[in-house]
């Protein structure tokens, strides 16, 4: 499996919260077989058997916004805290789960204050950096907490001076994370050799350039983010900024003419590199739009758009955990006047092709997805958080040198650990 890493992040400003009115109904939806377990459904999800299967996130989560996992049983989702925290639970921005997303519980954040985060990147099954905000409007405003206890306590860390905001982290490991910075002018790549707790300022992102918030950086200096350049006030058209140093530098790539806003980036190998989004250009507000998929083979250089309508609509996240295997969340919208829900897809060729997955309990939006083995992922958005199952990718018979079949390679997995 290609190596690489990346943060999970939704898009459409700091933390614009995408709200989707759903309607579920005990009659409606439900397994049909006596005496089995009752499987709730929201209207507008794909049906059949649910791969994608969602909960409700801890007591006192408004907006989840990023995921990682770090290794099959343990994720980590970051956000912002509910309007009104329930008494004795307090407010949640951090949740995590040890058994692989069947179970969640919040984590807190030590210090006064609850942050706001946008990032989050995991590179031990114990080390985890999550940043964002306070929520405050002036440089300094930056936030990075750290754990190195698996979540048992998160403390702040240090912050790259003058930010005003990190909107996403990624971690090769804990003396190798990359962040997203803005002071509110600029923004630019930062690195830390120690986990937050110093950090050099690199590259500056092109000026024209608004980030989507969902950097990845794949082995070998690769990073890719996703986003748009300004066309209007209210209007874009989709953007990728690439790094081929790690972050020390940052160009555009070449995208085609007219294509919508780009919230995220995954490479299922070195060269090959998909880009997915909206076919709107709308960045003021959510406007319903059709999904749009770009495909790179030079590394994230140059980008085409892929033929077909996508099964999602506005992706917001992507993870390919394998050279054949890729997932892709968003929304699917339905219904005069138009509704969201979360939805998903997968694919088993690298991308070429997505089919919708059957979901179950995923009311509103999906705008994050980290994929820690080849047969599951974790999903999350709004106050949902979500388990996928993936399908193994389709294996052609090899064939001797008379053109006879000689067997199949079964599909690998990560080792539960």
């Amino acid at each position: 499996m290609f190596q690489h890493w990346r943060v999970r992040r939704r898009s459409g400003g700091l933390f614009l919260v995408l709200v989707a009115f759903a309607i579920t109904a005990s009659g409606c939806g439900l397994s049909g077989h006596p005496g089995s377990a009752k499987v709730v459904h929201v209207l507008g999800e794909a049906k059949g058997t649910p791969l994608g299967v969602g909960q409700p996130a801890p007591t006192g989560t408004s907006d989840l916004a990023a995921v990682s996992c770090a290794t099959v049983r343990r994720c980590w989702a970051v956000g912002v805290a509910g309007p009104n925290p329930a008494p004795g639970t307090g407010a949640t921005v951090i949740a995590a789960t040890t058994d692989g997303g069947k179970s969640w519980r919040a984590q807190r954040v030590v210090g006064d204050g609850t942050p706001q985060l946008s990032g989050v990147s995991c590179p031990t099954a114990t080390e985890c950096m999550a940043v964002g905000s306070t929520g405050a409007s002036l440089p300094g405003s930056g936030v990075v907490v750290t754990t190195s206890d698996a979540g048992a306590t998160w403390t702040a860390a240090s912050s790259p001076p003058n930010a005003l905001v990190l909107s996403s982290v990624t971690c090769a490991s804990p003396t190798d994370c990359t962040a997203i910075v803005s002071d509110g002018t600029s923004t630019w790549s930062a690195h830390s050799p120690d986990f937050g707790q110093t950090w050099q300022q690199e590259g500056n992102l092109p000026s024209t350039f608004q980030p989507e918030n969902d950097l990845a950086c794949v082995a070998g200096g690769i990073c890719l983010d996703a986003g748009y350049v300004p066309t209007s006030n209210s209007h874009g058209q989709g953007a990728v900024a690439v790094s081929a140093d790690g972050g020390q530098t940052w160009t555009l790539a070449s995208v085609p003419a007219g294509a919508g806003v780009l919230q995220s980036t995954a490479c299922p190998s070195a060269s090959v590199c998909l880009a997915a989004g909206s076919t709107g250009t709308t960045v003021s507000d959510v406007v319903p739009a059709k999904g749009l998929l770009l495909r790179s083979t030079d590394g994230g250089h140059t980008w085409e758009q892929s033929p077909g309508p996508l099964p999602v609509e506005d992706v917001y996240g992507m993870d390919c955990p394998s050279a054949d295997q890729c997932a892709m969340v968003g929304t699917f919208w339905f219904g005069l006047p138009e509704v969201g829900v979360g939805s998903v897809a997968e694919s088993t060729d690298a991308g070429t092709t997505f089919r919708s997955t059957p979901t179950s309990y995923t009311p509103i939006t999906l705008t994050a997805v980290d994929c820690p083995s080849t047969s599951t992922c974790i999903a999350v958005g709004g106050h949902t958080v979500a388990r996928v199952t993936l399908l193994p990718p389709r294996r052609h018979p090899a064939t001797t040198g008379s053109g006879a079949p000689t067997g199949s390679t079964a599909p690998t997995t990560t080792p539960t650990t």
